[in-house]
């Protein structure tokens, strides 16, 4: 599926260079092929995320009013924690991509700003740092092994001194 992605844009030659960026992408504007990567990265994927998280909080709210064996309710709970950490990464990269978005729709009616790659990718790789702080945090043995890390180095710190 990775792979045939992008071949509607490389067959429909929507991909340019653009001058004021000095990059090659897909040239913004009315087109099927910004409409298609849109949808693609974002117009399914987001819903149908959201969609299940809604369908794993019904659920464990049904199972939880019922007589049911403590495994399942925990297990239960658990995917729920995991969807929820996902959906909190997913709102991340929907709302520091909302320049980029702009700049899509903008470009169906008007001609965008002349650096407008950079600023999106900007937000782009703000947004990024963003998404490794919460996986950090989320997860608890990575977030173990840097706090042991971190506190051995302080106490070879100390020693030497």
């Amino acid at each position: 599926v990775g792979l045939l992605f992008p071949m509607p844009t490389i067959f429909t030659s929507d991909i340019r260079y653009n001058v004021d960026n000095q990059i090659c992408q897909v040239y913004l504007g009315f087109s099927f092929s910004i409409i298609y990567i849109s949808l693609c990265t974002y117009g399914i994927p987001v819903p149908l995320i959201i969609f299940i998280y809604f369908k794993l909080v019904r659920y464990v709210y049904d199972i939880s009013n019922h007589v049911i064996p403590v495994n399942t309710l925990s297990r239960a709970k658990k995917e729920l924690k995991m969807v929820q950490n996902i959906v909190i990464l997913v709102f991340i990269l929907l709302i520091l991509g909302v320049p980029y978005v702009l700049f899509i729709l903008m470009s169906f009616f008007i001609k965008p700003p002349k650096y407008h790659f950079r600023v999106a990718y900007l937000f782009i790789e703000v947004s990024l740092v963003f998404v490794l702080l919460a996986l950090f945090q989320f997860t608890e043995p990575v977030k173990a092994w840097v706090m042991r890390k971190i506190n051995r180095r302080l106490n070879m710190i100390a020693a030497i001194i």
